[in-house]
């Protein structure tokens, strides 16, 4: 059972992913937040979130929410060689992020101001996503594989900006890395 302050906390995010959605994270404040729970700026800050923390608590459960759905993911993911698997499965990510596109455009230009705890979860939940494409490289005899998940992860991200600066769709974004991909998959053609 949950305690009033956990009860409050998921209240919270639960207000905060809804405004970030409707009117994007910059113009919501604390007090739209607080306010949209019925509740005074500072009784949020004593659940010590600030706002960069709200962020980072909403995505994480969203990173939680495309973790639980790997599995279907994982079996709508089609393709003969290694790249195309990723690029399917990336594609898959992409229409994810997009749907959540203003929380996940500031997650990476915030994220700096989180505290390590943040960080590490964060780290920990992008590698359980890109366990599939791990997978797939370890299946496929590459080496090297956390340094390359690594940076699948980083042009994930170039990728994304085709969504966020320009709207772009998932194969757009997917189109903008492929050729970094087949690099980083040592597929690349000669």
């Amino acid at each position: 059972m949950l305690n009033q302050k956990d009860s409050l906390k998921g209240k919270v995010l639960q207000a905060a992913r809804k405004l970030f959605m409707e009117h994007g994270y910059e113009a919501v404040g604390v007090r739209d937040i607080a306010g949209a729970v019925g509740k005074k700026p500072l009784q949020l800050y004593r659940l010590n979130l600030s706002k960069a923390d709200i962020l980072a608590e909403v995505i994480i459960a969203l990173n939680q929410e495309q973790i639980t759905q790997l599995p279907d993911l994982c079996r709508r993911v089609q393709g003969e060689s290694l790249h195309e698997r990723c690029c399917a499965y990336l594609r898959e990510l992409y229409s994810m992020d997009i749907h959540n596109l203003p929380i996940r455009s500031v997650g990476a230009a915030f994220g700096w101001t989180w505290n390590s705890r943040y960080e590490q979860q964060i780290v920990a939940q992008v590698m359980q996503l890109l366990q599939p494409v791990i997978d797939w490289m370890k299946a496929a005899g590459l080496d090297g594989i956390e340094a390359r998940a690594y940076g699948i992860w980083s042009v994930y991200y170039v990728g994304f900006r085709r969504a966020v600066l320009h709207g772009g769709n998932a194969e757009e974004c997917c189109g903008e890395i492929s050729p970094v991909l087949e690099i980083l998959l040592g597929q690349q053609s000669k």
